[in-house]
């Protein structure tokens, strides 16, 4: 007989799947849209990670990171059809988000009761935002998928240092440094965390070696094109789109025509674009930006450090001037406001100075917001920190009931 727990489980699962099934069936993307598609194509047709052509001949890429799109040409190379291509990849990220639903209830499991578990396991999986996603060409339910297992292995690290929860927090980690190139921040981050904690210099040593050594390989393919040690480089264009005069919390879309949106970089621009398809086009163009960003920045520092205070806020509860598609709808703004107050809740009823692992999670959130503030903030960047809100907002939860307990 299937216990009461498994029934729970179960339960969640189940609505989950066909709460995205139908979410597929209504929203999902006919195509490969923008940049993603850019990239598959130039994989497809010139064997080349690229996301710029210059007159015609695409330019080795910097300005992505390489996960999302080598995930959708490894999907595609299995079918020439579109549409089995495309149903492929939502087939793929549901079960990546079930599984990320399975994680979510481990992580709370290591910290929690079963029941606030399976609380938080269930808004996790209904959160309108989630379901929606699977339904998207989009990167974010890999990255949550990942960040949902890095989280994981490192609550275990934390509890006990053994080599298996080493090992998925290595692998965790270097897949999301592919896919979102600044996360090798929020590793670092980490691992000195946790080195405070377990004082085992060594083994933060090797794991930190381990997680080089499954990037090198893209390391050095950059190396060998931009002579760069690095995943990324697109700090300046992602520091000018949130960073200029007519910018927004949300930034303002220049990817393929910053020089008509920011006419300051026309002439610098103009005389790279003379240079032809150089191999170095996405790291000229790159600096060219992020000058163009710190000379706006210098122009007027008191604009732009009161626009990183209201992106900040913005990210933690909600952009008020947001004009993105369904921004304000109640299935989208009520839960997003709901998960806000409680997550604030959380920080300010259980943060203090000792180094344990509820403080690691405010630590990590806290730091993700202050980060992408510096440049902007979409809605889908919020997605990528509900887990730790639910955990905070759960702990604010347990923190309440333990303080009723105690006066009953």
């Amino acid at each position: 007989m299937i216990n009461n727990i498994n029934t729970k489980l179960i339960l969640i699962l189940t609505i989950s799947i066909i709460l995205r099934i139908f979410s597929i069936y209504l929203y999902a993307d006919p195509e490969i849209d923008n940049e993603w598609g850019i990239m598959v194509e130039n994989l497809e047709k010139h064997g080349l990670l690229s996301v710029r052509s210059i007159d015609g001949t695409p330019v080795p890429n910097i300005f992505m990171p390489p996960l999302y799109p080598v995930f959708l040409y490894y999907i595609k190379i299995l079918t020439s059809d579109l549409n089995t291509f495309l149903n492929a990849t939502y087939f793929v990220q549901l079960i990546l988000a079930i599984i990320s639903i399975l994680m979510m209830y481990r992580i709370c499991l290591e910290i929690f009761s079963k029941n606030l578990s399976y609380l938080g396991t269930f808004f996790f999986s209904v959160f309108p935002l989630n379901v929606y996603a699977v339904s998207q060409i989009s990167s974010i339910t890999l990255q949550m998928f990942l960040i949902n297992l890095f989280l994981l292995s490192y609550v275990k690290l934390f509890n006990n240092f053994q080599l298996k929860s080493s090992i998925f927090f290595s692998l965790s980690s270097s897949l999301l440094i592919l896919l979102r190139g600044e996360f090798f921040i929020f590793v670092i981050l980490s691992l000195v965390y946790l080195n405070i904690k377990q004082r085992k210099i060594f083994k933060t040593l090797i794991t930190s070696l381990v997680i080089i050594l499954i990037i090198s390989p893209y390391l050095y393919r950059n190396y060998t094109i931009f002579d760069t040690i690095t995943v990324t480089k697109s700090a300046g264009y992602n520091l000018l789109k949130g960073n200029h005069p007519r910018t927004v919390v949300g930034g303002v879309g220049m990817f393929s025509n910053v020089e008509n949106v920011i006419p300051e970089t026309k002439e610098k621009l103009f005389e790279l674009y003379k240079k032809g398809p150089i191999p170095k086009h996405d790291l000229l163009k790159d600096k060219i930006l992020m000058d163009q960003a710190i000379l706006f920045i210098k122009d007027d520092p008191e604009r732009y450090i009161k626009l990183y205070f209201k992106k900040f806020i913005s990210f933690i509860f909600v952009d008020i001037n947001s004009n993105y598609p369904n921004y304000y709808s109640i299935l989208h703004i009520f839960p997003k406001i709901l998960i806000a107050l409680s997550t604030v809740l959380g920080i300010f009823l259980i943060i203090n100075l000792k180094i344990n692992v509820s403080n690691y999670f405010i630590l990590f959130y806290l730091a993700n917001v202050g980060l992408f503030s510096f440049f902007f903030i979409l809605p889908r960047y919020s997605l990528s920190l509900l887990t730790v809100q639910i955990i905070l907002s759960l702990y604010a939860i347990d923190t309440l009931i333990q303080k009723v307990k105690r006066k009953i």
